[in-house]
């Protein structure tokens, strides 16, 4: 009986972890902001699972890098892949690779237009239409009285399903609205500095600006910043709406730096790719296509969201 307990003992000790778990991950862009509240989030979350291992990757905006970053992570045997896609029409080697090497795939914030969900390859994110739609509403009500109205719009990188999807539902709203007219439109690629350059370019254009609607709050903070350069003020001379909603966004509404902005919930993606890496894991059953819902953040209700 004693070597019986003994040879159980030694059998504990030399075994793995009852789950250990090795996740990839390979984001666009690390030096986005929203990209690193949700790399911080999904470290937060991590922590309830000690034995779960994660490995970051930065693609730096380059697809086939983060192509060879997930071929990396297969031939590293990890248990789930998590990708945050560089371009949403360019993941089908991504899947097949996955697929093929039979890992869970756990697209997470950009949801790809090119690979089909489910069979072993998942989504977290949000509807990307919506924030549009719902950034645009608020600021055409603002406007509803007045004849006409030009709207310029600030796009991020023209290769993600955000910038198309949150134009497309901001333009939904402006074609309902005949006194509202978008006159200029470009990409600022989701930088503030590049917001301010190119806002800056419009002013000095010439182009009567009323509302400006940039995809995210990075590039809405850095137009509303030559808006004030410029010697107008946001709110007043121009309408400003981001998207995001993260601590810079909510900042600016607080201080009048925007109009509105859009909430998208970084620790609800983070959170919910790091559950889902874990049932992958172990074979359980995950949705195909997990939409977390936006949020309409204005000067009315910015204070609930500060802790957020």
């Amino acid at each position: 009986m004693k070597k019986l307990i003994l040879f159980c003992l030694a059998l504990i000790s030399i075994s793995p972890s009852a789950f250990a778990l090795q996740i990839g991950i390979s984001f666009s862009q690390m030096d986005v902001v929203f990209h690193s509240l949700l790399r911080a989030h999904i470290i937060e979350h991590a922590k309830e699972y000690p034995d779960m291992k994660i490995q970051f990757e930065d693609a730096q905006g380059a697809p086939d890098k983060q192509l060879s970053q997930v071929q990396n992570f297969i031939n590293g045997k990890v248990d789930v892949i998590i990708v945050q896609p560089v371009d949403t029409q360019g993941t089908k080697n991504i899947t097949a690779a996955a697929r093929a090497a039979k890992i869970p795939l756990i697209y997470l914030n950009r949801m790809p237009s090119d690979s089909k969900m489910g069979d072993g390859v998942s989504y977290i994110g949000s509807d990307e239409i919506e924030a549009g739609r719902l950034q645009m509403q608020y600021l055409a009500d603002k406007v509803k009285d007045r004849e006409s109205v030009n709207v310029a719009i600030m796009k991020g990188l023209l290769s993600n399903d955000a910038t198309r999807f949150r134009t497309q539902g901001a333009k939904e709203i402006i074609a309902k609205h005949p006194n509202m007219h978008v006159i200029v439109e470009d990409t600022a690629k989701w930088m503030r500095e590049d917001g301010m350059n190119l806002m800056n370019n419009w002013i000095l254009a010439g182009d009567k600006i009323d509302i400006l609607s940039a995809n995210s709050d990075e590039m809405a903070i850095g137009a509303a910043m030559a808006i004030k350069s410029n010697g107008m003020k946001v709110g007043k001379d121009v309408l400003v709406g981001g998207t995001d909603g993260g601590p810079n966004g909510l900042q600016a509404i607080k201080t009048g730096l925007m109009t509105a902005t859009v909430f998208q919930d970084a620790k609800s993606q983070a959170y919910g790719a790091v559950d889902m890496a874990v049932k992958a894991a172990k074979g359980e059953s995950v949705q195909a296509i997990n939409f977390i819902p936006f949020q309409l953040i204005t000067p009315e209700n910015y204070q609930k969201f500060m802790t957020k």
